[in-house]
């Protein structure tokens, strides 16, 4: 795993604070001065300390204003949740092996006294607070606190939050930064590592085990690619030559590695025109008591029912088409699970680039019929997945579609 600690921001990540937060800071500022701004004037407040927000505001005396915003603040807590999925993602990384930590602008004691109420303290080992460091957000100050006394260095974590603030603190210290875009309207401007739309990505990203492309394939594709761009939009006559010479420098490597014919090489490698895009795969995800459907194909391994798009088709149309072809069943394409780059999900790796579109289907009606794609279907659970045909449906790729079938609100996962 390339990350070992995940670290989190507090309010605005892991919990919803910002009702309570904006509306007592509101109170504050109309109690200690007569005036009340309105709600979206205070947001810059997220993910920085108190006393920098009450002093940017031009509040005197700090201690009594903090102390007034802590007491307004706890009466509109019941307003403070978890954001969804977030208990699952906490426990999720937890189970496999992530060592979890939190740097808050939160006070020891503001934590201390309030964050235990969710029941994730347990799971959180090194927790750094405002006063921990003798900086704090946005400056790197907390990071550099937090990696040293974790015994950890700049490559090792990661740190997921909300505002730019985390962002800025994260890079200062060299550490990569997750965007939790649940709880920032914007990413404008941040130049984050990851943009996360929900809790459930965070865990997806860091679980997938994306298979490292061979440096003499990625060389073969991009000599095929510039060849093949040349010889589309090229006029000149010794330019063409040069570049047909680099198409057939580009099947050698690839002769020369696999092993496979020249012949053959050039044939599937070498023989589009026109400007090089991926192909188009759609997958099937079919669901009947809370079981998934797979089809076997003749060698007896299994996959979800796809395959390539057709060029008059869309992905939602293709997606039915296979289904009716392959598992001899009528469904309704609902919903688009996931979009992937297949050479980072699935093996063996392809010389060519391939786009799979997983879609949520619903089944209407028809039943199985033998044909000369595929020789039988079940349903099948998490936990009971048959040999699967690797090149087309990882194990993964199931635990997506059973992720997007049980979730309420499901946001598109893409590459």
């Amino acid at each position: 795993m390339k990350y070992s600690h995940i670290i989190f921001d507090v309010d605005g990540t892991l919990i919803d604070t910002e009702k309570a937060l904006l509306r007592s800071l509101q109170d504050t500022v109309f109690e200690l001065k007569g005036e009340r701004p309105d709600l979206a004037d205070l947001k810059f407040s997220f993910g920085i300390p108190g006393d920098v927000t009450l002093k940017q505001l031009g509040i005197g005396e700090i201690e009594r204003a903090n102390q007034f915003w802590y007491d307004r603040f706890n009466e509109y807590y019941d307003s403070v949740v978890l954001f969804p999925g977030i208990g699952a993602l906490i426990r999720e990384l937890h189970s496999k092996g992530y060592r979890l930590g939190i740097v808050t602008s939160r006070t020891r004691m503001e934590f201390s006294e309030d964050f235990p109420r969710f029941g994730l303290s347990e799971y959180f080992g090194t927790v750094v607070c405002a006063g921990d460091s003798p900086e704090s957000k946005p400056q790197p100050g907390p990071m550099l606190k937090y990696m040293e006394t974790a015994g950890i260095a700049a490559g090792e974590a990661l740190y997921v939050g909300d505002t730019v603030y985390d962002w800025q603190c994260a890079s200062g210290a060299g550490v990569d930064f997750g965007l939790a875009l649940w709880g920032h309207n914007s990413a404008r401007h941040i130049r984050s590592t990851y943009f996360f739309g929900d809790p459930y990505q965070v865990g997806y990203t860091l679980s997938v085990n994306r298979p490292e492309q061979l440096p003499w394939m990625k060389w073969a594709m991009e000599l095929q690619f510039i060849a093949q761009a040349g010889v589309t939009y090229s006029d000149n006559a010794f330019d063409l030559e040069r570049f047909e010479r680099i198409r057939e420098m580009s099947a050698e490597i690839m002769h020369h590695e696999t092993g496979k014919p020249l012949d053959y090489i050039k044939d599937v490698f070498c023989s589009e025109t026109g400007f090089q895009t991926p192909k188009l795969d759609t997958r099937a995800a079919i669901f009947q008591d809370g079981k998934i459907l797979l089809v076997k194909e003749s060698d007896g391994r299994w996959a979800l029912p796809g395959g390539w798009v057709d060029v008059n088709e869309s992905i939602r149309n293709n997606t039915v088409k296979e289904v009716k072809e392959e598992a001899g069943l009528d469904v309704a394409a609902v919903k688009l699970i996931a979009l992937q780059d297949r050479n980072l999900h699935n093996t063996p790796q392809y010389a060519f680039g391939i786009t799979k579109a997983f879609v949520l289907c619903e089944l209407v009606g028809g039943s199985f019929v033998k044909n000369h794609e595929t020789i039988e279907s079940a349903y099948f659970s998490l936990d009971e997945i048959p040999p699967l045909a690797l090149e087309k449906t990882s194990e993964a790729q199931i635990k997506l579609c059973f992720d997007a079938y049980h979730a309420e609100n499901w946001t598109t996962v893409f590459d």
